[in-house]
């Protein structure tokens, strides 16, 4: 077995295959995480944008002074139990009546938020909600996920650092090679030929020509 230090290349190929893993599990647990919905989500959308209390403008405004827009984000955010801030987007296709809201420029202001209590009190029919509120669901299923990988990287890199080489590491903990890339493992098992001092300075010298020399010299004498 090879000895291989514990290096900075080597601690961020840990780190790269420890997010490998993480994304690994956000993609098996949360497969719809990231996917468009496919839903008329309209009004949800122009009260996210406008605000619930100018919303009703939008049916007063000519259409033709208005931006419209079929596929937008709708954000959510609100306070989790123990505390922690927490905001997510859904992005919904298909929207048929969703304007952006005019401003004092020549932009306007495309930006959907709404806070949790805000859209738990709309309407339960109201076309997307659910699937906002799913995905509110969904983002501390992630939020979760995201602090234990977090934590895992950590904590197998303090751990490679306080060890003199991967040998050692695995030595105390068998398990952190499942941290460790390849590259690094087949290096740490490759098979090295240690040559004790005295043999080495054997080797040194050109045996096998001191050996003919001896045997010429020989052969001269006995002539």
């Amino acid at each position: 077995m090879a000895t291989v230090y514990i290096t900075k290349e080597l601690t961020n190929r840990v780190k790269q295959r420890i997010s490998t893993m993480r994304r690994a599990e956000l993609s098996a647990d949360l497969p719809n995480f990231d996917k468009n919905i496919f839903v008329d989500a309209s009004q949800l959308y122009n009260i996210g944008c406008w605000g619930a209390t100018h919303v009703h403008l939008v049916d007063l405004i000519p259409k033709d002074w208005l931006q419209k827009t079929t596929e937008a984000n709708v954000t959510i955010k609100g306070m989790l139990d123990d505390g922690r801030n927490l905001a997510t987007s859904a992005r919904f296709s298909g929207l048929t009546s969703a304007y952006y809201r005019p401003k004092d420029s020549y932009y306007s202001r495309s930006d959907s938020e709404l806070t949790l209590a805000e859209v738990r009190a709309l309407p339960e029919e109201m076309a997307g909600r659910a699937e906002l509120l799913q995905r509110w669901d969904e983002a501390i299923i992630a939020l979760d996920i995201e602090a234990k990988w977090g934590k895992v990287e950590t904590d197998i890199v303090e751990f490679l650092n306080k060890c003199k080489s991967l040998n050692e590491a695995v030595k105390l903990f068998p398990n952190v090679t499942m941290y460790i890339h390849s590259e690094d493992m087949e290096r740490l098992n490759r098979k090295v030929e240690r040559v004790s001092q005295r043999k080495a300075i054997v080797e040194s010298y050109d045996t096998d020509g001191l050996t003919a020399a001896a045997i010429a010299a020989k052969l001269a004498e006995a002539s």
